[in-house]
């Protein structure tokens, strides 16, 4: 996540045409990915990702730095995105708040604990494509939550925020969509031909992580 100085805002806010141009510039992969997440259509995604940048350069004389700039500004994405569904008939549910014995157990996961292995990353375009195609499958809630964590290398406080959901919602989010992205990428492993018979990620259970392939492992040690 690329946070942009408070010279660059400033300058922006000014009308400074170079500034506004570097602020697009530095932010537009990531509004483009919040959008795809939301709406999963990548037409619908520049479109909303256009709109976005429309109402950033309308609201940004109102930006008081209360809040960090990128915080501010994907919950603009966020909410765009809702309205769109909203006007489309559909809603971007939102799961539940988690229980006490969930909380005790969401309580011992850290901000820094992104990956079960730290020498992973999602620096391998091959990774990134895999892990895009199995969030594609989740639910919306989940895949909008780990995409911000994930991604946009966000802590749970900044997601809370962004969202408008409590901070253990977001763990909650994130401990239930890293099982269900260890399934999906488990079976898109599989041969093609075992794929076939795989039950669906809802049946399944993460099971024991022994000889999975490293990338599971990356999501699969939250709650653990």
């Amino acid at each position: 996540m690329a946070e942009p100085s408070g010279e660059l805002i400033r300058q922006a806010q000014q009308g400074d045409q170079h500034a506004l141009t570097q602020l697009v510039i530095s932010q537009q992969h990531y509004v483009y990915s919040i959008a795809m997440s939301v709406l999963k259509n990548p037409e619908d995604a520049a479109d909303l990702t256009q709109e976005a940048f429309i109402r950033l350069f309308r609201a940004l004389p109102q930006y008081n730095g209360e809040s960090r700039f990128t915080t501010w500004l994907y919950r603009l994405v966020v909410n765009l995105g809702r309205d769109e569904l909203r006007r489309r008939g559909r809603q971007a549910p939102i799961a539940p708040p988690a229980d006490d014995e969930e909380r005790d157990q969401l309580a011992a996961i850290a901000d820094n604990d992104r990956w079960n292995d730290p020498e992973l990353s999602l620096d391998s375009q091959e990774v990134r494509h895999q892990v895009r195609q199995a969030l594609s499958q989740l639910e919306e809630h989940y895949r909008l939550v780990l995409t911000l964590y994930y991604f946009e290398d966000m802590k749970y406080s900044d997601i809370a925020e962004i969202l408008g959901i409590p901070l253990n919602t977001v763990k909650s989010h994130i401990r239930r969509g890293k099982e269900r992205l260890a399934t999906l990428i488990e079976i898109q492993e599989q041969p093609p031909a075992a794929r076939g018979v795989a039950a669906s990620p809802q049946q399944q259970s993460p099971g024991p992580f022994s000889g999975i392939a490293p990338l599971r492992l990356m999501f699969s040690s939250a709650g653990r």
